[in-house]
């Protein structure tokens, strides 16, 4: 469990953080941050997947929780959408007042 508790420690202070600081700017913003997050997250789970069937990615299962989707365990489709969302609530936190929604 460790990678899976890793993910939680690391990323949900700083998403949490964001929205308590940030929520005015981040919920005008919703449907970009979480359009972008879905898109990204799906885009590299499905390249996960690929990788992990054609034999170029694998886990070593000594860190995970057992649970997977297809091939591809819930840590690395957690990691994904996780740090798409990060990403995508920090690029709208950083771009000008003018280039964001009101």
């Amino acid at each position: 469990m460790g990678y899976f508790w890793h993910l939680f420690l690391w990323f949900l202070p700083l998403i949490i953080g964001q929205w308590l600081w940030f929520r005015p700017i981040l919920w005008s913003n919703r449907r970009v941050v979480f359009g972008a997050t879905i898109l990204c997250g799906t885009y590299f789970s499905l390249c996960d997947v690929a990788a992990i069937r054609s034999g170029l990615w694998f886990f070593g299962e000594e860190h995970l929780i057992g649970l997977f989707v297809g091939p591809v365990p819930i840590e690395e489709i957690l990691f994904f959408y996780l740090t798409s969302l990060l990403v995508a609530q920090s690029f709208i936190l950083f771009l000008p007042q003018r280039l964001r929604w009101s």
